[in-house]
């Protein structure tokens, strides 16, 4: 009878600590796309975020970093965006802002695909006749959890050799959606 009652003492005590809260669990953050019509989704890493900035100037930073797994050198997906003000929902490349006294493009994007390989979206095409570089990004909603967002663009195999910008192989990336952790704004001086 003892030994029943030490067996059944010791089940409760281990279904106890097992059901204990084991405080919050990461959210699925993740982000999603088609290059060229080709399907890619991910699992978000630990890596994976998005950093806001405050620079000197009022110029403001916000960095998408969509990285999955360990390796960072591939199915990796980095957004610059550059705003002043107050943030908006949605901001377009080819809207250009002035950094440092030079008109630039609002985003930048740089993808790693799964074999990595580069591809870049960087130019504004009003200072770089026949660039075709473009891309937009809009948050969805933003929550203590993370930000939700869409994301499209046109990027450029960064290793391509010709000298006519208008003549460079054009890669879509369409259909992106995110989730990822939103990191405390950063102030610099």
């Amino acid at each position: 009878m003892k030994k029943n009652f030490l067996i059944l003492v010791s089940f409760l005590v281990i279904g106890l600590f097992a059901s204990c809260d084991r405080g919050p669990e990461r959210p699925d953050y993740f982000y999603r796309f088609k290059f060229n019509g080709v399907e890619k989704e991910f699992k978000a890493s630990t890596d994976a975020d998005i950093i806001f900035i405050d620079a000197p100037g009022g110029l403001k930073l916000a960095t998408f970093t969509m990285v999955s797994g360990r390796d960072t050198d591939r199915n990796a997906l980095i957004i610059g965006l550059r705003y002043r003000d107050e943030m908006l929902r949605s901001y377009e490349m080819q809207t250009p802002i002035m950094v440092n006294g030079m008109l630039s493009p609002t985003l930048t994007f740089f993808y790693l695909d799964e074999n990595g390989k580069a591809y870049l979206a960087t130019l504004l095409q009003s200072q770089n006749p026949g660039a075709r570089d473009d891309g937009r990004v809009a948050f969805t909603d933003i929550t203590p959890e993370g930000s939700f967002g869409t994301f499209e663009a046109v990027v450029f195999d960064v290793t391509e050799e010709t000298s006519e910008l208008s003549a460079r192989q054009a890669f879509t990336i369409t259909e992106g959606e995110f989730f990822l952790p939103n990191v405390a704004s950063i102030r610099t001086e």
